[in-house]
Parts: structure tokens; sequence; C-alpha cells
């Protein structure tokens, strides 16, 4: 299977089909919202679209998801943290870079106005169409669509991955790559030693190919542990505004 990438560049908006339905995994943000749903009424049509997973709730992944959902009968699966989140239509702005190198990239996206932190929040008659991956639900949709859902915090606390039966695995931003990238650390973290325990579970899953939600694919062999996350970390802070 080869997800098709959807949206504008640098989204890391990803369609699949699973075994109940085709999945978009992370909706990007607010300003993309109406050419995203172009795009997949042009590839599958808007009424075959029935899960949408959030690697976690930040603007530049669930910035798109209240006009994904008014436009789509899609449901959503998502952290059990990641609801609270969408009522606030906000990102904490807690983060960490993990090195002086991240806290530079960092700082040149939001110079550059290609970062925000606020997203519309869910409205409350949208709510009922998100379930939270959690107890015996999770494992009946693991089953139901064929898919494999993977705790992977440390970029934020609600972050997860997903992993298909033919090892493609959809991490969000627990793992980058680009030209401006230096071994595929995410550019900010709420915690480090998370962020290294959930490498710790992309290499351990089994999966084949990881797909970021920023930058190109990439085989999974290239997270190299030891040598990125073995502590003494230099951590900078890259708190960003919420207003």
């Amino acid at each position: 299977m080869r997800p098709l990438p959807l949206g504008p560049a640098g989204a890391g908006c990803y369609l699949f089909p699973t075994l109940a339905g085709y999945l978009l995994v992370d909706t990007g943000c607010e300003r993309t919202a109406e050419e995203l749903l172009r795009q997949l009424s042009r590839r599958i049509g808007l009424s075959e679209l029935q899960w949408i997973f959030l690697t976690h709730a930040h603007a530049d992944h669930a910035g798109g998801l209240e006009g994904l959902l008014k436009g789509t009968r899609a449901r959503v699966l998502l952290h059990p943290l990641g609801l609270e989140r969408l009522r606030s239509g906000k990102d904490p702005g807690l983060g960490r870079a993990p090195g002086r190198w991240e806290s530079l990239v960092g700082g040149l996206t939001h110079l550059l106005g290609q970062e925000t932190a606020a997203f519309p929040p869910l409205s409350r008659g949208m709510e009922n169409r998100c379930i939270p991956l959690e107890g015996m639900r999770r494992r009946e949709l693991e089953s139901s669509l064929g898919v494999r859902f993977l705790d992977t915090p440390g970029h934020t606390a609600d972050s997860m991955s997903l992993l298909t039966e033919d090892g493609t695995l959809f991490c969000g931003d627990a793992a980058m790559s680009g030209p401006l990238i230096r071994r595929h650390r995410p550019v900010s973290v709420e915690s480090l030693e998370d962020c290294r325990e959930s490498w710790k579970v992309l290499r351990q899953s089994g999966g084949r190919m990881l797909y970021p939600g920023h930058g190109k694919p990439f085989p999974l062999r290239r997270l190299e542990l030891d040598q990125i996350w073995t502590p003494p970390w230099r951590p900078v802070f890259c708190g960003r505004s919420t207003t």
C-alpha cells in the first residue's frame, strides 16, 4: 500500500484504505481545509471518507478538523487527551527544542509566518463524532480497521502513531525529515524522555517505512536511538504565544 499524500505542500496529510473504509491521517491547518476537501472529492468522493486519525492536536495537524467534519461524515480517532486540546483551540505552547539547532529552526519557521498556535475550537456538536482511543474500543477499532495504534508521546502528551499491516507507519511529529532537520529529531518536544521512549516504541513496532507529519517518508531503521537521545541533552525553551 502506498499512502496518498494530500493537501498543500508540507501539510502532511495522508489517505489510505482500511478494512472499514478510507482513513485520512491529520487534517492540516485551518486555511488549507477547503483545498483538502476539494482533493478528497476528486480522489474518492467525500462520502467515502469514514475515518480521520489525528496524530496530535496541534494547529498544523488538527486546525482543519472542523472544516473536514462539516464537509464529510467521518469519525475522528484520537488520543484521550486530544479532545481537551481540541476544545481549547490553541496549542499549549510548552515545547522545548531538544538542541540549539532545533531552536534555531523553530524560530526561523515562526519568523516566516509558517507556524500558528491557534485553530478553530472543536464545536460541541462535533464532539460526538470523536472516539478517544482507549480500552476495549481501541482494540475493536484496531481489529475492524486492520491497523495498530501506538502511544508515542514526547512531541506532545497526546501524540499517537498508526501502523498498517504492511509496515507503513504514520508518526506525526514524533520524528521529522527535511533539509533543516537533523537526524529526524522533532523541532520541539514537551518531554525529552517521553520522546526517547517513543522512538523505542517506533523501532520495535515492526514498521518498515515511516511517514512523518513534516518531510518525506524514510526507512524506520534511520531512527538511531543511542546517538540522538542519549543524555546529557541541552534543551532550549521554545514556547510559543497562544494569543
